[in-house]
C-alpha cells in the first residue's frame, strides 16, 4: 500500500523536472533567431526564412521538417564576425527560400543547429493574388480527348498567358497518378498574343503527345510555372554576403520574389481495347498506310537473280514502339532474306508520325510463276471508331529461266577463259573451278558460276583484311610496356577463325565463306560486330562493300 505522504513529493519532483526541461529548451533556443521577410504570405509567392545562430556552429542543419508544409527552393549560408567594446562575437546565418504548399495558418517547425534549437514560428498563408500583386500570369492545360483508348495519342496543349516580365521562368513536365503515360514534346514553343475579355495577353503555347499505357482513371498533376518577378525597388547593396547567385537579386536594387503559378488539373478516363477489334496487334491511329517499292519489275524476273522489295508502314498518331513487325510469309521456290527494319519518328504540332521501313531480298530458285500473298495490318481508326485493314495486294511474280552469266574476270595476271576451261588464279586463292556437271552437290537453280566468281573476286580483299588485322595486333603488342599473359583460348580462337576464312576463300562454297566472314567480324568490330553480310557491307566502302552485297544477294 502506497504511503499518502509520498504522492505530493512525487508531484513536486515531476513539476521540477518539467520546469527544468522548459528552462533548458528556452536557453537552447535563445541562441537561434528565426524570422520571415513578410507575413502573411501569398500561396503563389516565395518568401525567405532567416535562421541566425549565435556562437560557433559546424556542419549543416537538416531542413527536411520544413518539407511537410513548404517547398524548399534554395538555401544559403554566411558567417559574421563583429567586434563590440573589445568583445568578439560570431554568428552564422542561414537563408531559406520557401513556398507554402497550402493556405491557412502554418508553422515553421523547430530546426536543430548542433546543440541549439530554433523556436517554432507561425505564419499565415493567403490564397494566390491576395497580399501580393494581382494575378497577371495564367497557365491553362487542356487535352483534345478526355476518354482515349489504351495507347491512343492524346494531344496536351499548355498555354501561358502573361502581362508581366519575369526572370528564369521554368515549366514543370507533365506527371501522372494512376498509371504510366509516355510523354513526347511536340516541336518548339509557339509565341504570340491573345485578346480575352478585352484584355491583351502575351501567349506561349507548348504541346505534348501523351500515350496512356494503362486503362482506368489517370490524373495529371497541375503544371507548375516557376519564375521570379519584380516586387518593387529597395536600396542597392554593394555585394552579397552569401556569395550565392541564387540570392543575387536579393542584394540588387530591384526586389524579386519567386512566384509559382499552377495550371488546372487534367483527368483521362482511359478505355480498354474494344471487343470489336479482332487483330492480333492493337494499333489505334488516325491513319495507317502500306507502300511497296521494287528494285526491278517483278513481272520480268530471272531465276537466280535477286530482287529487292521495300515495304514501308506509315502510321499517324502512333509512337515507334507501337508499330507492328513487318514479315513476309514463306513461299516455296523463293528464298527471302530480310534486312534489319529501319524506323523513324516525325514530331509535328499535330502529333507523332511513325515510319517503319524494311527491305527483303527475294531470289527465285527456278523459273515459273509465284504468288506473294497479300500483306495485312489491322488497326483501329480513331476517326470512325472501328477496325480497318491496311493491306498490300497479292503480287504475282513471273520468273523466266536461269540467267546466263559469264564467268567473272580473273585477276590481272590471268586471261579470260571459257566456262568449260576456267582460267588459273593465284596460288593464294586455289579455288576449285570444276565444271558444274562434275560437281557432286545438288543444284538449286542458282547460277553456280556466279557464286564461285564472287568468291574469287573476294580472295584478295580477304587476305588484305587478314594482313591488316595481324599487323594491328603486332603493333599493339609492340606498344605494350610489358607482355601480358594470353587470355584463355582467346588468341587461338581468333587465329583459327582467320585460318578458316582463308580456307573458305580458297574453296568454292559461298555459304561457308559467308559463315567464315561472320566468324571473324567480332575481331574487326569487337564493340558491335555485324550479324549478317548486309550489315557488314554497310560498314565498308568501294569494291569490298559491293562484293559483300552481291554475295549476300546470291546466297
Amino acid at each position: 500500500m502506497t504511503h499518502p505522504n509520498r504522492i505530493p513529493g512525487r508531484r513536486a519532483w515531476l513539476i521540477l523536472i518539467l520546469g527544468l526541461a522548459l528552462f533548458n529548451a528556452a536557453i537552447a533556443g535563445a541562441g537561434v533567431k528565426v524570422e520571415v521577410d513578410r507575413n502573411p504570405v501569398p500561396l503563389d509567392e516565395s518568401f525567405r526564412i532567416t535562421f541566425q545562430v549565435e556562437g560557433g556552429f559546424d556542419g549543416e542543419p537538416d531542413f527536411s521538417p520544413l518539407e511537410k508544409d513548404f517547398q524548399i527552393l534554395g538555401t544559403s549560408r554566411s558567417q559574421r564576425t563583429s567586434f563590440i567594446n573589445g568583445q568578439v562575437s560570431h554568428s552564422v546565418e542561414f537563408l531559406v527560400s520557401a513556398m507554402a504548399r497550402r493556405t491557412g495558418r502554418l508553422t515553421i517547425p523547430s530546426i536543430a543547429f548542433g546543440g541549439q534549437q530554433s523556436q517554432p514560428l507561425e505564419i499565415r498563408v493567403v490564397p494566390a493574388g491576395q497580399g501580393g500583386q494581382a494575378a497577371q500570369v495564367k497557365v491553362e492545360a487542356k487535352v483534345d480527348v478526355s476518354r482515349p483508348y489504351l495507347q491512343q495519342q492524346v494531344i496536351l496543349t499548355v498555354r501561358i498567358l502573361h502581362r508581366i516580365r519575369w526572370r528564369e521562368a521554368s515549366l514543370s513536365e507533365p506527371s501522372f497518378r494512376g498509371g504510366e503515360v509516355l510523354v513526347e514534346k511536340l516541336g518548339d514553343d509557339r509565341t504570340g498574343t491573345l485578346t480575352r475579355d478585352g484584355v491583351r495577353w502575351n501567349l506561349i503555347e507548348r504541346r505534348y503527345a501523351l500515350f496512356p499505357q494503362a486503362s482506368g482513371r489517370i490524373e495529371m498533376e497541375p503544371l507548375l510555372l516557376t519564375m521570379r518577378v519584380p516586387a518593387g525597388q529597395r536600396p542597392a547593396r554593394q555585394r552579397s554576403p552569401f556569395g550565392d547567385p541564387f540570392f543575387d537579386d536579393f542584394f540588387s536594387r530591384m526586389n524579386y520574389v519567386r512566384k509559382v503559378v499552377r495550371s488546372n488539373g487534367v483527368t483521362l478516363d482511359v478505355q480498354p481495347v474494344p471487343p470489336a477489334f479482332k487483330g492480333g496487334h492493337w494499333l489505334p491511329a488516325r491513319a495507317v498506310r502500306l507502300q511497296e517499292r521494287w528494285s526491278d519489275d517483278p513481272g520480268t524476273l530471272r531465276a537466280g537473280e535477286p530482287v529487292t522489295r521495300t515495304i514501308t508502314l506509315r502510321a499517324e498518331g502512333v509512337s515507334v514502339g507501337q508499330l507492328p513487325s513487318l514479315d513476309l510469309p514463306a513461299v516455296p521456290g523463293l528464298r527471302v532474306y530480310p534486312d534489319e527494319p529501319e524506323t523513324r519518328e516525325e514530331r509535328t504540332s499535330s502529333g507523332v508520325v511513325s515510319i517503319l521501313t524494311r527491305k527483303f531480298a527475294i531470289i527465285p530458285e527456278r523459273a515459273g510463276e509465284y504468288r506473294l500473298p497479300e500483306l495485312e495490318i489491322p488497326w483501329w481508326n480513331l476517326a470512325t471508331d472501328r477496325e480497318e485493314i491496311a493491306r498490300l495486294s497479292a503480287r504475282r511474280l513471273e520468273v523466266t529461266g536461269a540467267a546466263v552469266t559469264a564467268p567473272p574476270p580473273a585477276p590481272a595476271t590471268s586471261a579470260p577463259a571459257q566456262p568449260e576451261e576456267p582460267a588459273p588464279v593465284p596460288p593464294a586463292a586455289k579455288p576449285d573451278l570444276a565444271a558444274p556437271a562434275a560437281s557432286t552437290r545438288p543444284t538449286t537453280g542458282v547460277n553456280r558460276w556466279l557464286l564461285v566468281g564472287l568468291a574469287v573476286l573476294g580472295v584478295v580483299w580477304l587476305l588484305t583484311l587478314a594482313a591488316w588485322w595481324r599487323a594491328r595486333r603486332a603493333l599493339a603488342a609492340r606498344d605494350e610496356p610489358a607482355p601480358k599473359p594470353p587470355a584463355a583460348a582467346g588468341g587461338e580462337g581468333e587465329e583459327a577463325a582467320w585460318r578458316r576464312l582463308e580456307t573458305a576463300a580458297a574453296g568454292d562454297d559461298p555459304a561457308a565463306l559467308a559463315q567464315a566472314l561472320l566468324a571473324v567480324a567480332p575481331q574487326v568490330w569487337p564493340e558491335d560486330p555485324p550479324r549478317n553480310l548486309g550489315a557488314m557491307a554497310r560498314r565498308l566502302d568501294g569494291e569490298p562493300a559491293a562484293w559483300l552485297r552481291a554475295l549476300d544477294g546470291a546466297l
